[in-house]
């Protein structure tokens, strides 16, 4: 009997597909080994610190779910965290937006 394990980046690109087919983003869970680092730049063993101290990056870590023993990730939670995050042109605004925090 063969059993076909996709890879983090076959279960990234198939959730992304059905996402942009209508899926209810809520609906499509990633294992952490598909958010991380696939869509979030952050390796999974900083995710798992992250939900112990709930920063991820310094601002707070995306939502997660367990089911028993297993972390997932909803892809509505890790594209909210992903579009929260703050852009810059240039490293000059990030010295201002430092200023302005501190």
């Amino acid at each position: 009997m063969n059993t076909y394990v996709q890879s983090p980046l076959d279960q990234t690109t198939s959730a992304l597909i059905r996402y942009r087919e209508g899926c209810n983003p809520a609906l499509i869970e990633l294992p952490e080994k598909a958010v991380f680092p696939g869509l979030i730049n952050a390796q999974p063993s900083t995710a798992r610190k992250s939900r112990t101290t709930g920063i991820l990056l310094g601002r707070p870590a995306p939502r997660f779910v367990k089911h028993g023993r297993t972390v997932r990730y909803r892809l509505k939670d890790v594209l909210e965290w992903l579009e929260a995050g703050k852009d810059f042109s240039n490293t000059a605004e990030v010295g201002l937006e430092k200023g302005v925090a501190e």
